[in-house]
């Protein structure tokens, strides 16, 4: 199975590919040119990667990976913002693929940790998720982890 790094090139292919998550999500929000303007501004930036899955004239998914420094983790944190692998194509592997692909990404550029979040009743991706190793339970503190949002502009989540 391809995975690989998303380039300028893969705008559209990234643009189609979240639309199609936006829609899955329900969600109207955000519109086609504000996905178009972040996918390039995310591939130009440097603080995040796309990784595509499958042929690179059809992908059949996307991850995306957000960096940023952090003084507690004394290094750079990796955040798997969006895992995303279209419907017809899923139950072959690309998720999970998807994911070992970031995690590989993570280590390459010596990442202390990598976060995520997701609902706890989506069975396949926490599935996924815990096959790699994540976890919830906090074993410092003990409970479970918990992921907090204050939606300060009520249009957006």
């Amino acid at each position: 199975m391809p995975f690989r790094l998303a380039t300028l090139q893969d705008a559209p292919a990234l643009l189609d590919l979240a639309l199609v998550f936006r829609d899955h999500l329900q969600r109207a929000r955000p519109d086609r040119a504000a996905f178009q303007d972040g996918i390039a501004r995310i591939l130009e930036g440097g603080d995040g990667e796309f990784a595509l899955a499958g042929p690179e004239a059809a992908p059949a998914g996307y991850a995306l990976l957000r960096y940023r420094h952090s003084m507690w983790a004394a290094g750079t944190e990796a955040t798997l913002e969006d895992l995303f692998v279209l419907p017809a194509m899923r139950g072959q592997g690309f998720g999970k693929g998807l994911v070992g692909f970031a995690l590989a990404r993570a280590r390459a550029r010596a990442c202390t940790t990598v976060g995520l979040d997701t609902n706890e009743r989506n069975a396949v991706s926490t599935g996924i998720y815990r096959s790699f190793g994540f976890e919830s339970h906090s074993r410092r503190w003990g409970g479970c982890q918990m992921f907090f949002r204050l939606d300060l502009d009520p249009r957006c989540c």
